[in-house]
């Protein structure tokens, strides 16, 4: 079981050098992010998971997109606040409910493994039924995350400098598709990684 104070406390000591060490590169964002915004099409309300520091908002800012970020580290908001064009972030856990009214966004989004550390088994089925109601009819979630062999040979993130830690946790396709019954979904798995893509009927 993972807990989301130990979530916080790995990414409150991660936040100052998570750019520099653990964010992707440009090259390797860059086509990622090309796609999603190919998905999502024109500009839309988008709601994203775990938003950090914010690395990839550019990409979507750059393609009209209305964010808003919520993460569990107050550290990684401060730092995602610092950007050239900030957008408005919630400090909120969102596997215990997503900060957002009904309907209220167009996309919901968990990019670079933010979904990696769900607290329990059942968290993921919360967090689909969660993304259903805060999204509007036709809305999508989108979600990259870990594979279970991928998972199996990483089964903790361990940061050198500070020795903070937090477990790695993945579910196979079959079982992200399951927990998103409720959408028309379809998931994918390449190099490691899990492309979820759910629509809202």
């Amino acid at each position: 079981m993972i807990d989301s104070e130990t979530t916080r406390r790995f990414f409150d000591a991660i936040a100052p050098r998570y750019d520099r060490v653990y964010a992707r590169t440009r090259d390797e964002m860059r086509p990622r992010m090309a796609r999603l915004c190919a998905l999502l099409g024109a500009p839309r309300d988008v709601l994203d998971l775990g938003v950090g520091t914010g690395p990839e908002l550019h990409h979507l800012l750059d393609a009209g997109h209305r964010v808003v970020g919520v993460d569990v580290s107050e550290k990684m908001i401060a730092l995602c606040n610092r950007r050239a064009r900030p957008i408005r972030c919630i400090l909120a856990d969102f596997w215990q409910g997503l900060p957002a009214e009904d309907g209220s966004f167009d996309a919901v989004i968990a990019l670079f493994g933010a979904l990696a550390h769900p607290p329990d088994s059942s968290a993921v089925a919360g967090l689909a039924r969660e993304a259903h109601r805060v999204l509007r009819p036709g809305g999508i979630f989108y979600a990259e995350a870990p594979t279970p062999a991928w998972a199996a040979a990483n089964p903790s993130f361990v940061d050198e400098a500070s020795g903070a830690r937090v477990d790695v946790v993945a579910l196979d396709v079959t079982a992200w598709r399951r927990a998103f019954s409720a959408f028309d979904s379809s998931a994918t798995e390449d190099e490691g990684e899990i492309t979820l893509v759910a629509r809202r009927s």
